[in-house]
């Protein structure tokens, strides 16, 4: 059966006829059914396989893909179903190879750069910067802007640092370009590597530090300067510079020295006229400020000290400071005053403003003065302060308390019309001393009580009672040790608690002493009493006897005689019990006391004891 040949693509090649070979589709030789001497054809194959069909001369029968090694070339190359088509190679490595042929690449992994060689030299074809160089040159890219507009940019590098881009557009980039910052404008805009400079010489610019050119100031034609200018050690001014401000080791100095001219400050009042506000005049000494204007205020910031004398011609002296200092001892007020109607309100006056007015005023008809406000006299406790009426102390601070606490002193010795007393954190009467809460007696020797042990009695009137309201407990009690004295719940508990329990029991049944032991728990549960306690029972069981009844004296037989073989015989034929009387059982009753008592760690256990 004949050979069908397919290739790659499922499409028929050519059939191979049994015994026959087919030496015409192709450069193999390909071989029929039952080919005699097929060996040779097919080591052939082989070898042409091998060797890529190497030789001058294409191959004459290639089918697409087909591989040929030009020997004259030295390099393989493939066939695209129309001609032989070279297959560059390319070798990696870090220096350049010997081996190289026309078309072949090779990629430098020193540099990580690609150079294609042309038969005679390496051309590097990119990146045109070797690695230890940094990214370095211009690169073009495609970027989108704030509005997702495609803007074509250059980026200028130098080393992996970005020095510029150039564009010929201006927007915003929509994603921020490491190395640049801000909005890109036509021509090359500069990026953020500290320290760029362009080191050119340019004829002529447009703007300066941003600014245009007509805004710097300039020294042949008057300018005006809408900022500071400033200048490290002053300016001098005038026809020959006899005029100055001058800075000198932090000091600034204003200086005139033609002689005997003013140094005036003018000043434009309502947009009308000019008006001198000072005038200094170095041939008097003098200084003035607004002279002849009436209605001027010179308002001095800090201190003003006068070494000769002050004169105020006014009606009203108004003194606007926190405080007041006159070195005199003594203030006169109401110096022209003939009598004490002269001195009625006359005083301090203290404004408030929305508060209201402080005064202290003397007021004749009182003989008194008379403040509308508090007093607070303030004192510490290094330095304690009183209150004294005539030279003795009335109120004085307690010593030790902070802040400090305040108490009348012995000197006040009656205290009449007080109809609500407010609360006291301790108060002593005669002997009682109370204390918040706490009444304690003490000794009273005016009283003439003395001694360690002092009572504390209430007395009802008539046939009153003591009334707890409101149900409260009375606690802190010590155990009675009179019939008389009141006990506490826990005293009661405790002794009955301590108190011997009795019980009886019939034991009949034979119970134990732990048997015992149960059952007093659920009478006498052990969290009721006290370690110790003792419970007493009595144990009642009750025995009794029985007698042994002999039935053969109760019995009756009756026999009957038979005829045997050998004779006669005798037979039961009946059997019969009289009537038997039985005698009531003997009972006795034992009785014992047993002694059960709590031990062991509270709450303890019911435990016999004997």
């Amino acid at each position: 059966m004949a050979y069908l040949i397919n290739k790659s693509d499922g499409t028929v090649l050519t059939t191979v006829s049994d015994g026959q070979i087919d030496n015409l589709s192709t450069d193999l030789v390909l071989i029929g059914k039952n080919y005699s001497g097929f060996g040779e054809a097919l080591n052939e194959n082989f070898v042409k396989l091998l060797e890529n069909f190497a030789g001058v001369s294409r191959p004459t029968r290639p089918i697409r893909g087909q591989l040929w090694f030009d020997t004259a070339e030295l390099k393989i190359k493939v066939y695209n179903g129309t001609a032989f088509q070279p297959v560059s190679s390319a070798t990696i490595s870090k220096i350049q190879p010997t081996t190289l042929t026309p078309g072949d690449l090779w990629f430098n992994e020193t540099d990580n750069q690609l150079y294609f060689f042309d038969g005679e030299n390496a051309i590097l074809l990119a990146p045109i910067y070797s690695e230890s160089q940094g990214i370095s040159g211009l690169q073009v890219r495609t970027i989108l802007d704030t509005q997702n507009q495609s803007r074509v940019v250059t980026l200028m590098y130098n080393n992996g640092s970005l020095l510029g881009i150039f564009s010929k557009d201006a927007f915003t980039p929509k994603v921020t370009i490491e190395g640049f910052s801000g909005s890109i404008v036509p021509g090359f805009n500069q990026g953020t590597l500290p320290g760029f400079k362009i080191v050119a010489t340019a004829t002529n610019s447009e703007s300066l530090g941003g600014a245009v050119a007509d805004l710097y100031v300039r020294t042949n034609r008057n300018s005006v300067m809408d900022g500071r200018l400033g200048a490290r050690e002053g300016f001098e001014f005038g026809d020959t510079l006899q005029h100055s401000l001058l800075y000198a080791s932090g000091n600034m100095f204003i200086t005139n020295t033609v002689a005997n001219r003013f140094v005036t400050v003018s000043v434009n009042r309502g947009g009308s006229s000019q008006e001198t506000a000072l005038q200094i005049e170095p041939a008097s000494r003098t200084i003035k400020f607004y002279e002849g204007k009436i209605d001027s205020t010179v308002d001095m910031g800090g201190n003003l000290m006068v070494n000769g004398n002050l004169t105020v011609n006014g009606d009203v002296v108004t003194v606007n400071t926190s405080t007041v200092s006159v070195e005199d001892k003594n203030i006169e007020l109401a110096r022209n005053a003939a009598s004490n109607g002269d001195a009625d309100g006359g005083g301090i006056t203290l404004k408030g403003g929305s508060g209201g007015d402080k005064s202290l005023s003397w007021v004749s008809a009182t003989g008194s003065w008379t403040s509308d406000q508090n007093f607070n006299v303030v004192g510490t406790e290094i330095d304690p302060k009183v209150y004294k009426l005539n030279g003795t102390t009335i109120i004085e601070p307690i010593a030790g308390t902070s802040p400090p606490e305040f108490r009348l002193t012995s000197a006040i010795t009656e205290a009449s019309g007080i109809v609500i007393y407010g609360t006291q954190d301790q108060f002593t009467i005669n002997n009682l001393f109370i204390d918040n809460n706490k009444i304690t007696a003490v000794d009273d020797t005016l009283g003439g009580i003395t001694g360690a042990n002092i009572d504390i009695e209430l007395e009802p009137k008539g046939a009153g009672n003591i009334v707890l309201a409101g149900s409260p407990r009375i606690t802190g009690m010590a155990d009675p040790t009179s019939a008389q004295d009141a006990a506490t719940k826990y005293y009661v508990d405790t002794q009955l608690q301590a108190k011997s329990l009795a019980f009886t029991m019939d034991i009949s049944d034979g119970i134990s002493n732990s048997g015992i032991a149960a059952f007093l728990e659920q009478i006498a549960p052990v969290a009721e009493y006290n370690v110790g306690t003792v419970a007493r029972i009595l144990c009642t069981a009750l025995v009794n006897t029985t007698g042994v009844i002999d039935m053969n004296t109760y019995k009756n037989l009756s026999t009957d005689t038979f005829n045997t073989p050998t004779g006669t015989a005798s037979a039961v034929t009946d059997v019969t019990f009289s009537s038997v009387t039985v005698p009531s059982p003997s009972i006795t009753v034992v009785r014992i006391v047993k002694t059960f008592q709590i031990l062991g760690t509270a709450p303890g256990a019911w435990t016999f004891v004997s």
